[in-house]
């Protein structure tokens, strides 16, 4: 056992037992590299990443790898979920060293942290084009010995860059255009869109949630024309659309893997992340919006089911991710091996289900062939021959039509199939569990489930989304010394980053829209006041990850780019302008427009950098709707007002009920003005709607209010998502 076994990060555990001795990244670790007078070997990777375990048992558990790292070089191991201010700074020196990214992420220090070389995952021995990790370790222990001044140099000039650039300050010579910035964002999806099979690059395809969140609100945006609003709202509709009906959606127990291998969705690195199924949540719920398309409804739910039954915490919360590798039937560790079916499998399953007759037609229906669906010339492993990944991609008009049946008697035996090919996986080895908890992505399903109670009316969602936020600030919020951890896992551990802060900001704002309690509004202020406290870049006025006073001796990294999570900077933006809003304090509005200003030199040269940045841009520029429903919280026709308003995507929306028989919240704005509309109440629930300066006349109809909101909110009434 080496010095990992202490720790509580399950990735840090998983490599406890090698014969590396591994350190964990502490001042200790770090001061041993300087009295050893020895180069760091740094690396990182996270618990369900297949490429670290591959690496892991090629290299780490090889004892003559072990051999090497332990006599020339200070073996440090990181979660990069843990410690994502490590993890960014140094995998933008990888990017910037090899052109590319990725985990598991292999950096050489210096004493000094200065990083000299580096990469991805390297394979034991010379092959595909990469050099083998023994060669390596060799040549730069034998360097460091004699040529060492040629590695300080080079890490010192690359460190000296790297803080410099971090370092650079300005200010904005013009207003920022951001509108110009939209534009220019639709123009390059549009030309980078995938018309046939979705998605906006080519293999491999990871999705993107903040590009929908950007194309969804750039439908309201007045400073588009009506062809760019529609082919934004095709491009995400149509995305969606086909990455459900893929294999990268678990189509019997629900959720997404990470990315999609091949262009069609189909063949998925079998990872699931808990930040994934959260951020894609809330697209197919904007996308449920735009369209009342059950299916999007549908993946939502599923989505939903799936956290339930295998990320939940008896507690409340939810766990960060499940491992793409799993054991097959002859007990070896095998890349989807929970997922994938032989026909022969299918068919064998489905008979008792549905009938000898139908189960060839129903295995087929759900894309599996005798030869297996996955694209051959993508799979690497042997074992994935011949095997089929679950498909939804024929309507099932065509299923009704083979079979001789009705439309819904085909939807009742596929939901049967389903059920019973889903009871048939559980009783397989199920993949390795990530149980730590983390902060940000917990504020993302908090939001997720927040605003699907709001659209869809199901008050499991409301208390699932109101034990999870009471058991963030049960386990993650000290109150006493004003620190969120970002990290629960048999107790607290690693204090929070600003995402951590950003993300519980944002989803107490949303959580108050749901619940309509003012306790939910008063720590989103606070959460977002000790953002600006905490974590402002001096520099550039955007955040950095770590706070200040831990940058100040540490190595300071900001976010500037939406990826697979949104950046600090994104998610704050959206929490200001719903402070605004709700609140009316000015110091909101001037702090979010000083993000919009400080943005403007990245969106000029890149505008996709921070798509989920313009979608909040396109909501302030979009007219202010406020909607007031007085009327008794507890009462079934208030409750149905308020699902059924909540139902259309108005992008810059004001949603307060205010119950007569209560306080009224002292943080929102236009206290005056509110009690004047209680006093009014008469025991059936009104609805008051104010938009551009003026009130509509009270209604008591909720259809007659949502006819008044329809031009305000953005809409897709077309059947076809598929752009011409």
């Amino acid at each position: 056992m080496n010095a990992l076994c202490k720790e509580k990060s399950p990735y840090l555990l998983q490599h406890a037992d090698n014969p590396v001795d591994w350190h964990p990244w502490t001042e200790e670790s770090l001061l041993k590299a300087k009295q050893l007078d020895r180069p760091i070997f740094l690396s990182v990777g996270y618990s369900t990443c297949h490429w670290c375990h591959v690496m892991a048992k090629e290299s780490f558990e090889n004892p003559i790898v072990a051999q090497l790292l332990n006599s020339f070089f200070i073996p440090i191991k990181v979660d990069r979920e843990e410690r994502p201010d490590i993890d960014q700074f140094y995998m933008e020196f990888v990017q910037a060293f090899t052109g590319q990214g990725g985990w598991p992420m292999n950096v050489w220090l210096t004493p000094n942290l200065e990083p000299f070389f580096g990469g991805t995952y390297f394979p034991l021995e010379s092959k595909w084009g990469k050099p083998g990790f023994v060669d390596i370790l060799k040549r730069i222990a034998e360097l460091w010995q004699y040529n060492r001044s040629l590695l300080v140099q080079q890490g010192q000039e690359i460190f000296h860059k790297m803080r410099e650039a971090v370092q650079s300050s300005f200010e904005p010579k013009s207003p920022p255009n951001l509108a110009i910035a939209s534009r220019k964002a639709v123009e390059q999806l549009w030309g980078s869109f995938d018309s046939t099979h979705g998605g906006f690059s080519p293999p491999p395809k990871f999705p993107r949630p903040s590009l929908f969140y950007f194309l969804f609100r750039a439908g309201s945006l007045a400073d588009l024309s009506e062809d760019y609003k529609k082919k934004s709202l095709q491009m995400a509709l149509y995305s969606l659309q086909k990455m459900s009906s893929g294999g990268i959606h678990d189509q019997l127990e629900g959720g997404f893997h990470r990315y999609s291998v091949d262009d069609k969705w189909r063949l998925p690195h079998f990872e699931k992340m808990l930040y994934d199924q959260a951020t894609l949540g809330l697209s197919y719920l904007d996308a449920y919006q735009l369209t009342d398309d059950p299916l999007f409804k549908e993946t939502f739910e599923s989505l939903v089911e799936y956290l339930m039954d295998h990320l939940h915490h008896p507690a409340g919360g939810f766990y960060s991710a499940e491992d793409a590798d799993s054991l097959n039937a002859s007990g070896q560790e095998e890349e989807g091996a929970y997922y994938l079916w032989t026909f022969q499998e299918l068919q064998q399953t489905l008979e008792p289900i549905v009938g000898k007759d139908r189960s060839k037609i129903l295995a087929h229906f759900f894309g599996a062939t005798e030869e297996g669906n996955l694209p051959a010339g993508l799979i690497a492993e042997e074992a994935l021959a011949k095997k089929n990944i679950l498909l939804m991609e024929k309507p099932l008009s065509d299923l009704a039509h083979e079979l001789g049946i009705s439309l819904e008697e085909a939807r009742e035996i596929v939901l049967k199939a389903k059920e019973g090919l889903k009871k048939e996986r559980l009783k397989r080895s199920k993949p390795f569990l990530d149980d730590k908890i983390i902060c940000a992505w917990n504020g993302y399903t908090l939001s997720a489930l927040a605003k699907a109670y709001m659209v869809i009316g199901d008050g499991r969602l409301l208390n699932e989304a109101k034990k999870t936020a009471t058991f963030l600030l049960e386990n993650l919020w000290d109150p006493s010394s004003k620190t969120l951890y970002r990290i629960y896992r048999n107790g607290r551990g690693t204090p929070g980053f600003s995402s951590d802060y950003a993300s519980l900001a944002l989803s107490m704002l949303h959580l108050f829209e749901a619940d309509q309690d003012e306790k939910w509004l008063s720590l989103a202020k606070l959460f977002q006041e000790l953002l600006e406290e905490k974590f402002v870049d001096p520099y550039r006025h955007n955040y950095l990850v770590e706070a200040v006073e831990i940058s100040a001796k540490s190595i300071k990294t900001r976010e500037e780019y939406d990826g697979a999570e949104p950046a600090t900077l994104s998610l704050a933006a959206h929490s200001l302008l719903k402070l605004y809003t709700l609140t009316g304090e000015e110091k909101w509005r001037k702090r979010l427009e000083e993000l919009f200003s400080y943005a403007w030199p990245i969106l000029e040269r890149f505008p996709t950098a921070l798509p989920y940045l313009l979608g909040v841009y396109c909501e302030y520029r979009a007219p202010l709707v406020e909607i007031i429903l007085v009327g008794e919280k507890k009462n079934e026709e208030t409750k149905r007002l308020f699902h059924s308003l909540s139902k259309l995507l108005i992008p810059n929306r004001l949603l307060i009920v205010l119950d007569p028989q209560e306080k009224l919240p002292s943080l929102l704005k236009s206290p005056d003005f509110y009690t004047t509309l209680t006093r009014r109440y008469e025991g059936l629930p009104l609805i008051y709607i104010c938009t551009n300066g003026q009130c509509h006349l009270a209604q008591t109809e909720g259809e007659k209010a949502l006819e008044i909101l329809k031009p305000f909110a953005v809409l897709f009434p077309e059947k076809s998502y598929q752009p011409i």
